[in-house]
């Protein structure tokens, strides 16, 4: 890590590619590649891939959520401060 910053608060130090990274593991995961026999056994290839884009598109949405939300709030701590700004203190501590 950096140093402490003089003002106290904390330094963006993660790269584009180690913010990608982290940010395609936590959107994508790896369920997918578990249950996908399975999909294509119950729905066939072509269902299977409708699926995917579905899922995909739906995907989309929520990464674009999450990006309109960090340029509107952009301070450290992640979901908590979009919680606590939109619920108060009672409810943001779950996240």
């Amino acid at each position: 890590m950096t140093d402490d910053t003089t003002d106290g608060s904390l330094e963006r130090v993660l790269s584009r590619w180690q913010l990608f990274a982290i940010g395609f593991g936590a959107i994508v995961g790896w369920g997918w590649i578990i249950q996908m026999g399975y999909w294509i056994d119950e729905a066939g290839p072509y269902g299977a891939m409708a699926a995917f884009a579905i899922g995909g598109v739906l995907v989309l949405l929520v990464a674009l959520i999450y990006g309109e939300l960090v340029s509107a709030m952009p301070f450290a701590g992640g979901e908590h401060v979009y919680t606590h700004r939109a619920f108060g203190p009672a409810v943001s501590f779950v996240c």
